[in-house]
């Protein structure tokens, strides 16, 4: 059993960040929640105004990370002279009906760069390859975005920041424990008794923590995870047949059921809707 609380997460619910500007931004950009998506800017040199559909009005003027983990209509402004120098991407999360990730982050974070732990020489090499011509710069920039996004997970799991939420109960000594057994091996006959073992804690004080941490009783969060660990296996082309057992179906018929349930359609239905991922 890993005592990684990241990697099980992460192998189900990636996040793609795609690059959309680099350069010294000189004025007012707006960032539009319309687009459905999430919103990373790093903040290199320069100040910048931000402001955001909620009322929140601040200046920046040092090295800065600014994430909208959900779509929130945001601005942008910066003295037309001088400038700011800023790197930008939109991030789009895997299931984001119920991803533990991005349900977990709050809509708005922000830090400033060097308190990113050990993220230096990964920061420096996304600045470089901002602003210069490479060949496939573009597609190297998205994979650096990604880093950064789990360098910013690993920050916040290791110092278990208080109003994170999800990821403060990935960061919880006992909790952690029983979160990663669910998260590594859906397919086992989790009980709340066995959960509550790997927690190293009683049943009731294990079943009240859990609930107050994580939002939701052990049993329906297993559930969850289980069909939405289903719908990332039949994107990628697990045959239907093999999917259910493999996230802790005893029976076909009792995975449908599931799924329907908490989906709202078939597995076929909803495959058909959404569509493989390439």
């Amino acid at each position: 059993m890993t005592d990684d609380p990241l990697s099980p997460l992460l192998t189900h619910f990636s996040a793609r960040a795609r690059v959309f500007y680099t350069g010294t931004l000189c004025g007012q950009a707006k960032f539009d929640e319309a687009s459905n998506t999430g919103f990373l800017h790093l903040l290199n040199a320069g100040s910048l105004r931000l402001r955001d559909k909620h009322g929140l009005v601040e200046t920046l003027s040092q090295p800065t990370l600014l994430f909208y983990s959900r779509p929130l209509t945001h601005w942008i402004e910066t003295d037309p002279d001088s400038g700011a120098d800023l790197a930008c991407a939109s991030v789009a999360f895997d299931h984001q009906a119920f991803n533990p990730i991005a349900l977990a982050l709050p809509e708005h974070f922000q830090c400033r760069l060097d308190e990113l732990d050990d993220a230096r020489a990964l920061l420096d090499l996304l600045f470089g390859e901002a602003f210069a011509q490479r060949p496939a710069r573009s597609e190297v920039l998205n994979r650096l975005f990604e880093l950064v996004l789990i360098q910013l997970l690993r920050t916040t799991v290791a110092r278990g920041t208080n109003d994170i939420g999800f990821l403060r109960a990935l960061a919880h000594p006992q909790l952690s424990k029983a979160l990663n057994a669910i998260h590594t091996h859906p397919d086992q006959d989790w009980s709340l008794d066995t959960l509550a073992q790997h927690a190293a804690m009683s049943r009731s004080h294990f079943a009240e923590v859990f609930r107050r941490e994580v939002g939701q009783t052990p049993g329906d969060y297993l559930a969850r995870w289980r069909i939405t660990t289903a719908q990332a296996l039949l994107r990628r082309g697990t045959p239907l047949k093999l999917v259910g057992e493999r996230v802790g179906y005893g029976s076909q018929a009792g995975f449908l059921r599931a799924f329907k349930q908490i989906v709202g359609s078939s597995p076929k239905q909803w495959l058909k809707e959404c569509g493989p991922t390439a």
